[in-house]
């Protein structure tokens, strides 16, 4: 679809499972999180995957425009809507949507929800233009735990101190690529 040049804006709805088909494993679903086609048991930790690039593989496909963007961070949304409809040619922008039911956790806590994903490392707020990342945004990188404990998707390991590690592995390696750690702040009077 990319590499035919079509002036389209392809959004993804990244609510990370497939949640019209009953909360299955989807290619978006993050590492060990709980679904109905991986669930967590005695021998399970839950899905075994990491979750797809989709960032990279729409920007290895050589088109103008990809970013990311969460619902935590609504004007940051309309800002690259408008940039996307701004660019010729096809154009990816991936949303970061918590789901109350397949993530387990109460509905007013969504926007809070898509906050933590970012200033977790877990989801990054990315652009690229032309192959080229031309915008982050910055965070002081908070514990993926803070994250996790607020999900019943993850509460299997609430208990396992290596399931969070290698969770945090990812979101610090997202960290490290993107360059998304603020620069420390010289304190005051200094």
């Amino acid at each position: 679809m990319w590499e035919r040049g079509h002036d389209i804006l392809y959004i993804c709805y990244d609510n990370e499972a497939y949640m019209n088909t009953g909360i299955q494993r989807s290619g978006l679903t993050p590492f060990s999180a709980n679904t109905t086609t991986t669930p967590k048991g005695e021998k399970s930790f839950g899905n075994l995957r990491t979750k797809k690039p989709m960032p990279e593989i729409a920007r290895a496909h050589g088109i103008p425009y990809v970013a990311t963007a969460s619902i935590g961070f609504p004007q940051d949304i309309q800002r690259k809507v408008k940039k996307a409809f701004s660019i010729k040619g096809p154009k990816y922008l991936q949303i970061h949507v918590p789901c109350p039911l397949g993530w387990q956790y109460a509905p007013n806590k969504s926007m809070d929800m898509g906050k933590l994903a970012v200033e977790t490392g877990l989801m990054p707020l990315i652009e690229y233009e032309n192959g080229k990342l031309t915008a982050v945004r910055k965070i002081a990188p908070k514990p993926v735990e803070e994250y996790l404990k607020m999900q019943g998707r993850f509460k299997h390991l609430l208990n396992n101190p290596d399931g969070i590690k290698k969770i945090q592995e990812i979101a610090d390696n997202n960290i490290a690529i993107y360059g998304l750690k603020m620069e420390a702040q010289p304190a005051a009077g200094a």
